[in-house]
Formats: structure tokens, C-alpha cells, sequence
């Protein structure tokens, strides 16, 4: 290890006389100085130092002035002024010096009347510190193990005496061992000890200084994240829809006329482009109408959470058939009632769209009959742009539909009835959310 503070004395040593300099001449005085110049590097904090002043001459000395011109230095301690002395005599002034250059200056009776002796001090200059892995942004696959990778030097230590931690914003403090002698710094970080989604890496090199760098990046730390839904007490309910706690259900709409409701789920977003959902549907019990939807509702978008009516069955707008207003994000509606040219077919159907665009499909598929007062397992998965509904097992939609669908979302239902009625209930909803897209 290098010392903490390298002193540059450039003179005598020991506040010896300098042989080489010119003998005075007889009855004059000549001042001369050791050091004749100071030079501090690597400081921690102020140092302090001495130089001496000396009469070398014949003749009586006699100093009017002593004085600091420049930055980062300082006079801690010097004699009264004036002062006199006589040959062979000295007298020491006391310096202190932190960041910066500047000359001890003494005006006397000497010859050269001014005399300066050049100070020079620098303060320790902090590590640097750098990671090469994770790069930026980097996501790191569900299940493997990582090596954090990164560089520590210092100017005035060794790389290996200089302190280092790895520490992550979500996971805490990790760890470090000293650096190689090249700098490198790594720590092993087991899969198992990552937390699920977005955060970042911090490596702290810290010199023997104190002084600390600390680089940082940002990685994702990718996986899935699987929840009931329907066990979170968060719900936004809205119109009709309630928590049926004796059914066990999510009410959305009872089997009276026009009625329109809607549930979301506020305190766990997801990523609207990449999420699997799985539910239980019941429609039946009435006189046969309207239908569902399933919704990501745009957070950012968002102006409430209940759409239109009628043909709108609580999410949608764009239709002469309701008044909207249409929910923003994408909806997958389960439509049991004929709405003559807006539907695609009179059978019961599936129907993708976008922004609650009820007479807009992107994609559509028929359905048996779903008002059997039974209830059926629909399987949603969105890897945008492809879009996979599934219902008891069958696949009616496994296609791309281009659109947006790159935005954090709340997910929820909607239902509506008319002059015909029905029950809609949802039971048994999962989410799950990957957590780096």
C-alpha cells in the first residue's frame, strides 16, 4: 500500500543549509529558506507543515512581512513583526495547506527584498468505480445465477486496499470482496436470493480516504407474478357490481334490467403487453342479455372505470347503439346478445378491440352456448401483439392484432344488461404478470 500522503520537499532536509548557495556577502544579510518550496499530495485533510527561515548572511536580518498569496494555503503560526535576525539565526513559520497553489512570501532587508517559496497542495482524489455487468437495462433470465462484474482504482492506493459493496435498490446490501490487482471486483449473486422485476446494482469503492464512488445501473430481473386476484381487498367497484360474499363471486350485473357495472383491481398494475389471465364466467338466470368484458384499463389514460351501456356492456363507446363513454386500453368482451350492425354474428362470441371500439373488432370467434347457467374457464394470454383466449379448454382466438398495448394497466371486468337481463359473475381470477417488459 502506498503511504496515505506523499510529501514533496524540495530543499534541505532537516533544516540543513543548502552547500551549493552563494556565500554572502560580508556585513549583509541573505535569507534563505528550507524547504524552498513545499509540495503536499493525496490529502485526507489539512496538513501542516514548517519551513525555516535562516539568516546566512554577514549582516543582521530583519523581515517586515510574511505573508500566504494564492489558494489552499494558510499561516497557522509565525513570530511578531517586524523581525531580526542575526547571523545564524532562524525562526520557523508554521503552514497549513489543503487544495490549491500558492507562495509563502517574506519581504526583507535582503538583497532580493521578496522572496517566495512555491506551495503546492492537492486533496485526495475519490476512487473511480465502473460495473460491466449487468449492462443497462439488462434482463436477467428467471432461475440463473449472475456474476456482478465490475472496476475499482484509486490514484493514490493500491486497487487491492481499496474497500468495495455491492448492493442492490430492492435487495439490499449484498456484499464485496477487495478488488484483484487489476481492479476487478466481482460477487456471485445466487437466482434464488433476486427479487422478481425492476431495480438497480450499486458498487461502493471507498478509498483508505473514506472517500466513496459509487457507480449504478439499472437492470430487470425478469419472472412471473402469479395472484388471486379475487383474495385482495382493493377492488374500485362501480354501478352494479359488488363482492357477492354468500356466492362466493363477483357480482357484476344481477338478472334485472339495465344494468351496467364494473370491478378493477388498483393495487397491483400489470404490464398490458405481456400477462396471462385466467377466470371462471357465469351468464345465465335471466331473459338473455347483454354480456362481459374483460379489461386492461389504461392507468395513464384512464378518466373513470365504468363505459357505456347497452351494446357498450360497461366498457365500451364509439356506437351509435351507447353513449359510451369508452374505457381506454384493450378489452376482450364475451357477447351473448345480437346488436344488429354492430356484432359480427347472432351467435354468443368472443371480440377483441381496442379503446373501447364496440363496433371496431379487431378479432372475433363464435362461441356455443354460454347462458347454460354454468360456469366456464377462460384462459387470456397477451404477448403483444398476439393475442390466446381459450374457453374450457378450447382455443377460439390464437392470432397477432397490431395495436397499443404498451401501457401499465389496471384489470377488471364490465357487464351491462338492457330489456333482457342475465347474471355475470367472475370467480377464481389469476393474474400473471412478467415482470420486465
Amino acid at each position: 500500500m502506498r503511504p496515505w500522503l506523499a510529501v514533496l520537499l524540495v530543499g534541505c532536509s532537516d533544516y540543513a543549509l543548502n552547500n551549493e548557495k552563494e556565500p554572502a556577502s560580508d556585513g549583509h544579510p541573505k535569507l534563505v529558506t528550507d524547504p524552498a518550496s513545499l509540495t503536499l499530495s493525496g490529502l485526507c485533510e489539512p496538513a501542516s507543515r514548517d519551513v525555516l527561515l535562516q539568516n546566512e548572511g554577514k549582516g543582521t536580518l530583519r523581515i517586515e512581512a510574511i505573508t500566504v498569496e494564492g489558494d489552499g494555503w494558510s499561516i497557522t503560526s509565525a513570530p511578531s513583526m517586524p523581525l531580526s535576525l542575526e547571523p545564524g539565526e532562524g525562526t520557523l513559520v508554521g503552514l497549513e495547506g489543503s487544495d490549491g497553489e500558492a507562495q509563502l512570501v517574506i519581504h526583507s532587508n535582503d538583497d532580493e527584498s521578496r522572496l517566495e517559496v512555491p506551495l503546492r497542495a492537492s486533496a485526495n482524489v475519490p476512487p473511480t468505480a465502473t460495473i460491466a455487468s449487468p449492462y443497462a437495462d439488462e434482463v436477467v433470465p428467471e432461475g440463473v445465477d449472475t456474476v456482478l462484474t465490475g472496476s475499482a482504482s484509486d490514484e493514490e492506493d493500491d486497487s487491492q486496499d481499496l474497500l468495495v459493496e455491492w448492493s442492490a435498490s430492492v435487495d439490499g446490501v449484498l456484499g464485496g470482496d477487495p478488488p484483484d490487482r487489476d481492479g476487478t471486483t466481482t460477487y456471485a449473486w445466487p437466482a434464488s436470493a433476486r427479487t422478481t422485476g425492476p431495480q438497480s446494482v450499486s458498487l461502493t469503492v471507498t478509498d483508505s480516504c473514506g472517500d466513496s464512488t459509487v457507480a449504478t445501473v439499472g437492470f430487470c430481473q425478469d419472472g412471473a407474478n402469479s395472484y388471486d386476484a379475487l383474495s385482495l381487498a382493493t377492488w374500485h367497484y362501480e354501478g352494479s357490481a359488488a363482492w357477492d360474499s354468500a356466492g362466493g363471486s363477483l357480482l357484476l350485473t344481477p338478472a334485472a334490467g339495465n344494468q351496467v357495472g364494473s370491478a378493477f383491481e388498483t393495487s397491483t398494475p400489470v404490464n398490458a403487453d405481456n400477462v396471462d389471465i385466467s377466470f371462471y364466467v357465469y351468464v345465465g338466470g335471466g331473459t338473455g342479455a347483454d354480456g362481459l368484458s374483460l379489461t386492461a384499463l389504461d392507468a395513464a389514460r384512464m378518466t373513470g372505470f365504468l363505459g357505456g351501456s347497452g351494446c357498450g356492456i360497461g366498457y365500451g363507446g364509439s356506437a351509435d347503439c351507447t353513449a359510451g363513454p369508452a374505457l381506454p386500453g384493450w378489452s376482450l368482451e364475451l357477447d351473448t346478445y345480437y346488436n344488429g350492425g354492430v356484432d359480427p354474428t347472432g351467435d354468443d362470441h368472443l371480440a377483441f378491440t381496442f379503446d373501447g371500439d364496440v363496433d371496431g373488432y379487431q378479432a372475433w370467434a363464435a362461441l356455443p352456448e354460454m347462458e347454460d347457467t354454468g360456469w366456464h374457464y377462460v384462459e387470456v394470454s397477451v404477448v403483444a401483439p398476439h393475442l390466446r383466449v381459450a374457453v374450457d379448454g378450447a382455443v377460439y382466438i390464437d392470432q397477432d392484432i397490431p395495436g397499443f398495448y404498451g401501457f401499465s394497466a389496471y384489470v377488471g371486468f364490465t357487464a351491462g344488461t338492457g330489456g333482457d337481463t342475465n347474471e355475470h359473475r367472475i370467480d377464481e381470477l389469476t393474474v400473471t404478470d412478467y415482470s420486465c417488459d
